[in-house]
């Protein structure tokens, strides 16, 4: 009687085999998904349906949300719906309680230099630097709960003197003028720092004041009457002709399409992703437009900064830590 080996498969040859499939799979799943796909396009239609040739007319909304630390994003998708033929007028939907002073004034050049009709509207927040970027357009739309207004500039700074005495840590700087530690965060501000910073925030609010009154064509003693960092729901704005019309975000839109001549039924698209590609992928290319960036602390900083977060209570409550700078920010919001 013939004796039959039963064979011993290796574990290892076992799961390599199972790991050259899995990637084979993995290959011919990209493959198909990246490049049969062909990529999104740059502007989501809200309502796909669309006659057989149909002539296609859009009103973008492009969105400005959170505090506004960088302009990139909104001029990029300005930018793409000004170029993009099918796209006929634009509504910039604003829900922001401000943010940095700089890039604020990017988007309301862009807006107010925008050459294809432009409207403003209001969500929940648009206050100070969203304010700021809404004075540049034409037309602005607000809800009548809406909270804006709130004309001001802010630099914000923390004293951890005793909690670095606290924690027997010493700092201390080498510098070459008597402003260049202004602001550290490890002694009190001189009375001529003071002066210093408040000279440039005032300068700063004289650049908003003007924006203001050029934009929404008000004097320099209207803006001034208002520009005390208060907040106006939307009727209160438009009592003070800070906004043009109480109204909705499709208010907004058909107001657009007016403006832009669109007849017939109103469609509106928004900015997409497009996708990346296989070779993007397989290269460690990111799937996200955006990157981000940290700055690297020491470790001392780092300790102080977390016995810091413990004792203000930042981390646990959800607040934002701002990086240091001039701000129309209206804090009520953060």
């Amino acid at each position: 009687m013939t004796e039959i080996k039963k064979r011993n498969i290796n574990p290892l040859a076992l799961i390599l085999g199972i790991s050259a499939a899995l990637f084979a799979f993995f290959l011919i799943f990209s493959f198909v998904y990246f490049f049969m796909k062909g990529g999104s396009d740059s502007w989501k239609e809200a309502d796909s349906k669309n006659g057989f040739n149909e002539k296609r007319e859009y009103v973008a909304i492009i969105e400005l949300k959170g505090v506004i630390l960088e302009s990139k994003k909104v001029l990029r998708n300005l930018k793409d719906a000004e170029e993009d033929k099918e796209v006929k007028a634009v509504v910039l939907r604003l829900n922001s309680p401000g943010g940095a002073v700089a890039p604020s004034q990017e988007i309301y050049e862009a807006v107010k230099k925008y050459e294809k009709p432009l409207v403003i509207s209001m969500g929940s927040v648009a206050a100070s630097g969203a304010f700021y970027v809404a004075a540049g357009a034409k037309k602005v739309f607000a809800n009548a709960g809406t909270l804006t207004g709130s004309i001001g500039v802010i630099m914000e700074f923390i004293n951890l003197k005793k909690l670095y005495e606290w924690a027997k840590v010493e700092r201390f700087s080498v510098k070459t003028g008597k402003f260049k530690d202004s602001g550290a965060d490890y002694r009190e501000l001189a009375p001529e720092e003071r002066e210093y910073f408040q000279t440039l925030v005032l300068d700063t609010l004289d650049q908003f004041k003007s924006a203001v009154a050029a934009g929404r064509k008000l004097t320099a003693e209207e803006v001034t009457a208002v520009a005390d960092g208060r907040v106006f729901t939307g009727v209160q704005a438009k009592k003070l002709k800070l906004v043009d019309e109480i109204g909705t975000l499709q208010d907004a839109v058909e107001f657009a399409a007016k403006e832009a001549k669109i007849k017939g039924k109103v469609r509106t698209v928004y900015p997409t992703k497009k996708a990346k590609g296989l070779q993007d992928l397989l290269l460690g290319g990111s799937l996200e437009d955006e990157e981000t960036f940290e700055e690297e602390h020491s470790f001392i900083d780092r300790i102080v900064s977390r016995l810091a977060d413990r004792i203000t209570g930042m981390k646990q409550n959800g607040a934002e830590v701002l990086p240091a700078g001039l701000y129309s920010i209206w804090n009520g919001a953060r």
